[in-house]
């Protein structure tokens, strides 16, 4: 009997180690949005009010030059500056202590970002307007876009707002005014432009057409090209550029957009 009892606890537990198994585990918690964006002249705003035994009252509007929002019951307030969060707050003390609501319930939604956000766009992921809802840089704002794509140049161009001189700025690249880790202000525009290309042919075993990357030479195309062939001749390339055919070429002279490299055969 007791062998019994030990063989009915055995199998319980297995039916239970089973079941468990078999229950999906619970999904794991969403991160919640930052909180940090602040908001600004032009932004859009959506403004959810509810009231003990009253139906919500929902206000869409824009934050105006003065940097104020108009409300119903409590009328003018200001929105600039302050987060989503924030003014939800301000919104639920001014309707409890002007006597409107005892326990109001205010959300604001950011439904248009205008005046602290970047723009991204070119070849990268996710092409789009972005908030500074946090202190980004260069680098953390592409990688929010998803990043260059496999025909993305390894640079982005920034231009800064009211400013229509572009600078260009290696991916890789650290420290200094302009780098990956420069910080990004409203209104700034990054643009990944698609990867320029240089064309090999003539007496190489890879001829085509390749990308470039910032730094690359003569020398590191041929390479990337497989080299020249048996009768081919490293002494004898010519490079056609803006129209015009160089015929002297320095092998660690740096490539060139749209630059086209023949290797002629070897004299004998």
């Amino acid at each position: 009997m007791f062998a019994r009892m030990i063989a009915v606890l055995m199998s319980s537990a297995t039916v239970a180690a089973v079941a468990a198994a078999q229950t999906p585990a619970p999904p794991a918690p969403m991160m919640a949005p930052a909180d940090g964006y602040q908001l600004g002249i032009n932004d859009e705003i959506e403004v959810t009010i509810f009231g003990q035994g009253q139906q919500a009252q929902i206000t869409k509007t824009r934050v105006k030059e003065d940097g104020t929002v108009t409300l119903p019951l409590i009328g003018t307030v200001v929105a600039r500056d302050l987060t989503a969060r924030q003014l939800a707050e301000s919104v639920t003390l001014q309707l409890r202590n002007e006597g409107f609501f005892t326990r109001p319930v205010v959300s604001v939604d950011v439904t248009q970002y205008v005046s602290n956000s970047v723009t991204i766009y070119g070849a990268v992921g996710s092409a789009g307007v972005f908030p500074l809802d946090r202190p980004l840089t260069v680098a953390m704002m592409l990688a929010r876009a998803g990043g260059a794509r496999a025909d993305g140049a390894d640079f982005v161009v920034l231009r800064r707002a009211n400013d229509t001189t572009e600078h260009r700025i290696p991916v890789a690249s650290f420290g200094g005014e302009y780098s990956s880790t420069t910080p990004l202000r409203a209104g700034d525009t990054l643009f990944v432009p698609v990867a320029p290309t240089i064309f090999v042919y003539g007496q190489v075993n890879s001829p085509g057409s390749f990308t470039i990357t910032s730094g690359m030479t003569i020398r590191q195309v041929l390479a990337r090209a497989g080299g020249p062939t048996l009768a081919g001749s490293e002494r004898n390339i010519s490079i056609y550029r803006g129209g015009e055919r160089l015929k002297k070429v320095d092998l660690n002279s740096l490539a060139q957009e749209g630059d086209t490299l023949f290797i002629h055969e070897k004299l004998f």
